[in-house]
């Protein structure tokens, strides 16, 4: 009974990210095929079959979209974090964190390029110091979990937290100004960024 009554707790929000997805695959369709500014809201609906209501429950604005890849990997970032092991440098579990998110390759290429060629440079940048902020907090508190106590300990968990979320996202921006074709390319600009962390901080 309890069993029962859980999975159909669960339906709500399997059809509420059935929703979700189809709402970005329509608008995505739309901004390849007819641009950013002529895509409306009210055709992405129509297209997904939805009322211009429910577009705006998933996503604040159209350009939120172009970035709903970071916002579920923030999630999953946030999970996988949470099972690694304290005693592990903290770099590796970052790596891995981020490693482990189960990426559709040609997706992730496609709106990488669709970020770039559809919105102007100050929108992306915007975007990405939001989610550069919301990793750099994650991080943070994964550290805070790890160091010691002491008089900076809140300090040195602020400052790995940000020093480790700026270079996630410089991989991704000198990715995507390189082409941005490879994505298996991205994941080698993400290990060589946290390892010029590592580097930064053995010769301070």
């Amino acid at each position: 009974m309890d069993g029962t009554r859980e999975e159909q707790g669960g339906k709500p929000q399997r059809r509420r990210e059935k929703t979700r997805q189809r709402l970005r695959a329509c608008a995505l369709a739309r901004f390849a095929e007819y641009g950013f500014e002529k895509a409306s809201v009210a055709e992405i609906a129509a297209d997904a079959g939805v009322t211009e209501r429910t577009f705006y429950r998933h996503f604040p604005t159209k350009e939120s979209v172009l970035f709903e890849d970071f916002a579920s990997r923030l999630g999953w970032f946030r999970a996988a974090l949470e099972v690694r092991r304290d005693d592990e440098p903290i770099l590796r579990s970052v790596r891995i964190a981020v490693e482990s998110y189960p990426d559709e390759r040609e997706v992730v290429r496609q709106v990488a390029q669709l970020r770039s060629s559809l919105l102007g440079g100050s929108v992306i940048e915007n975007q990405m110091l939001r989610i550069q902020r919301d990793f750099a907090r994650e991080i943070e508190r994964h550290a805070l979990r790890r160091l010691p106590a002491g008089p900076d300990r809140v300090l040195a968990a602020a400052v790995l937290g940000n020093a480790i979320a700026g270079a996630l996202l410089a991989a991704l921006r000198v990715w995507g100004e390189e082409g941005g074709d490879d994505v298996d390319q991205l994941s080698d600009y993400t290990s060589r960024a946290l390892g010029l962390v590592r580097e930064i901080a053995a010769i301070g």
